[in-house]
């Protein structure tokens, strides 16, 4: 359960959309709630380049490449002796949760272009 109810039935409200937060409706009488405003890394159209910097291939570090890049340990431990290399390309949003799995291990990586989320 996310914790959206709806205000009129009490039935969990549901996103509308699956890429952006733009709003809730209730599945079950309909009613729901829209907003205008959309953060701007949703909006942010450009291609960003995760790069693995580390060569270190503990086995927590290449059980968090290989969620990121859905290669198998083999192949991500291939990938990380051969850092640096790219391990994912995507969109803002995507990319700024890949950079908190980084993060959160101390993962040396970068981003190009520069990514300012």
């Amino acid at each position: 359960m996310n914790g959206n109810l709806c205000e009129k039935c009490g039935h969990e409200m549901v996103s509308i959309s699956d890429t952006r937060p733009i709003g809730m409706t209730c599945p079950n009488c309909g009613w729901g709630w829209a907003t205008t405003y959309i953060e701007p890394i949703f909006l942010d159209d450009e291609d960003y380049h995760v790069i693995l910097l580390s060569n270190d291939s503990s086995v927590s570090i290449i059980k968090i490449i290989s969620e990121i890049t859905t290669h198998n340990y083999i192949a991500v431990k291939k990938m990380i002796e051969n850092a640096p290399v790219e391990i994912f390309i995507g969109k803002a949003n995507e990319v700024k949760e890949i950079k908190e799995k980084l993060e959160s291990t101390n993962i040396k990586y970068k981003i190009e272009p520069e990514f300012s989320y």
